[in-house]
């Protein structure tokens, strides 16, 4: 059965409401925090959908979330897409998802930001 968390974070932190399915990664260019681009680890307990929604945000480029030992292993599940463009959608919110057929293998969300300082997003992630 699938869980919701909600999450809340910064380039910095990442909070997440409960459970220990979703790991902060931190900064992702060799551990450089002058990279802009952060991420965070999601371990499911079955196959399912991964859906990592971000219902607001400051400063949030762009959102993708892949397997973490294949880049281009699974699909997006019906409707959803793997890599979402914020910036350009101008909502400052997105969506994305993948399809957990492996339920041993972790996946990783990745977020790009434009500035530091006002670095920020709130959302869920719904884990199978």
């Amino acid at each position: 059965m699938a869980v919701t968390r909600t999450i809340k974070g910064t380039l910095d932190r990442l909070q997440v409401s409960a459970g220990s399915e979703i790991t902060f990664v931190g900064a992702t260019a060799a551990g450089n925090v002058g990279d802009l681009t952060r991420g965070f680890r999601v371990n499911p307990a079955a196959t399912g959908d991964i859906i990592v929604k971000i219902d607001k945000s400051s400063a949030l480029n762009d959102i993708e979330i892949f397997r973490e030992d294949s880049y281009s292993a699974g699909s997006a599940p019906t409707g959803y897409f793997k890599y979402f463009n914020i910036a350009k959608a101008g909502k400052e919110k997105g969506v994305v998802a993948v399809t957990v057929t492996d339920a041993t293998k972790d996946y990783i969300v990745l977020m790009s930001f434009d500035s530091y300082s006002e670095a920020s997003y709130t959302g869920s992630v719904v884990i199978p």
